[in-house]
């Protein structure tokens, strides 16, 4: 019940948003709106209310407001080109919008966690010469209190005395430190917080609250193990795992994204909850909106550019479906997170030049304004055409890549 009630709330809110974007443009630019419906047919509610026909759809994967932007060969008259261009703009603005709304209330009002690193030791091969779980009390007679707060107090100091706790008790170490180098790492054992749905770790079983023990036979005591291990490996690694106190082993073969190997999984860390002052929220979750489309944006045209990785980081519907539902399980503030990240993806999507989505029509838009006139009713045609197969080309694609991972998953 809970899985059904996260997506179909998750897509919905984020459909919703996107359509009444376009509707409220199309209002306020003079176009007649004459159906919006969230969900595809067969429409299962129907209600006019003036000369709107309002729907639910039965198919829960999007929406549409019936509007004529001049864009299929007919001339529209009496609104000018660019304010058609700004109504088809206005979907993907509202999500945009809709990250800011929830990134706001993340901050805001429900707070997000903070990861607090433990002061206490975690490899023996430290330059300290301290043993593992032993925990640094103060430097130089400062207090410390996390690892964060221990790299902060040492600064560029290059010795010192530290207040050491260890299974004997207290005790003074005198040290020294080359500038470059990490005194320890810190002692965080490797318990995953999430696994990302379709990232190797997850295909291959591993799932959050899974305790990792070893990996090909070598010992995984913390965080910087796990990662070490990762970024050396050759294929296909022997992942060993304890789950509610019964060994397990997964086969995990790391993927590289942006030069770099990775499984997809974080670790459970320590944390602290953060709620800023609603003005500061509101400055903070529009900042981090707009920084984020970038980032998205970005790494949707470097990706472009390698077809097989975009292919293999894609995700349909079936992707969107786990990832609601292992956010909604994770807590509040993860799912109204990965709701804000899916309606920035909608939003670049939609932006793509392709003639069926909105980016596709601004362009005609744009063309009509440079001509004077719109394209020819033949020449509309074929390139709404060519969109069409596109977008089912892609969607062919991602939906195989859906069922692939599926069925292939080791559980």
């Amino acid at each position: 019940m809970l899985s059904a009630l996260a997506v179909v709330f998750g897509l919905g809110v984020i459909v919703f948003f996107h359509e009444a974007g376009h509707f409220v443009a199309a209002k306020l630019a003079g176009l007649d709106a004459p159906r919006f419906s969230i969900g595809f047919p067969p429409h299962i509610l129907k209600k006019k209310i003036g000369r709107t026909e309002y729907c639910i759809g039965a198919i829960p994967l999007g929406g549409y407001v019936k509007v004529d932007l001049g864009t299929l060969g007919e001339p529209v008259t009496g609104v000018a080109w660019y304010r058609r261009a700004l109504v088809a703009l206005a979907g993907p603005a509202a999500n945009l919008l809709l990250t800011a709304v929830i990134l706001v209330l993340i901050f805001g009002v429900f707070g997000w966690e903070v990861s607090v690193f433990p002061a206490v030791v975690g490899n023996a091969d430290n330059p300290l010469g301290l043993g593992v779980g032993d925990t640094i009390l103060a430097f130089d007679g400062s207090a410390v209190g996390d690892y964060p707060d221990f790299l902060a107090a040492l600064g560029t100091a290059t010795g010192g005395v530290l207040t050491v706790g260890t299974p004997d008790g207290r005790t003074e170490v005198p040290f020294t430190l080359p500038p470059t180098e990490i005194p320890f790492e810190p002692l965080v054992p490797v318990v995953i917080a999430e696994a990302l749905v379709g990232m190797p770790a997850y295909e291959a079983g591993i799932r959050p609250g899974d305790s990792i023990l070893t990996i090909d036979g070598k010992p995984v005591r913390i965080w910087s193990d796990f990662q070490s291990l990762v970024l050396h490996s050759r294929g296909p690694m022997e992942v060993v795992l304890s789950r509610g106190g019964v060994l397990h082993t997964a086969v995990v073969t790391a993927q590289e994204v942006d030069g770099r190997l990775l499984t997809g999984v974080t670790v459970v860390l320590p944390s602290e909850r953060y709620i800023l002052p609603f003005g500061s929220a509101v400055v903070e979750g529009t900042k981090s909106a707009l920084r984020d489309a970038a980032d998205v944006l970005t790494t949707f045209i470097r990706m472009f550019g390698r077809p097989g990785e975009l292919v293999e980081s894609s995700g349909g519907p079936v992707y969107v479906a786990e990832t609601l539902t292992q956010q909604a399980r994770t807590g509040l503030t993860s799912y109204l997170w990965t709701i804000a990240s899916i309606s920035l993806a909608i939003m670049i999507f939609n932006l793509l030049p392709i003639p069926v989505l909105d980016g596709g029509q601004m362009l005609l838009l744009v063309v009509e304004g440079i001509r004077g006139r719109p394209l020819s009713k033949r020449g509309t045609q074929i390139l709404q055409q060519a969109g069409v197969v596109l977008i089912l080309t892609i969607f062919v694609l991602i939906m195989f890549k859906d069922i692939s991972r599926v069925v292939t998953r080791v559980r």
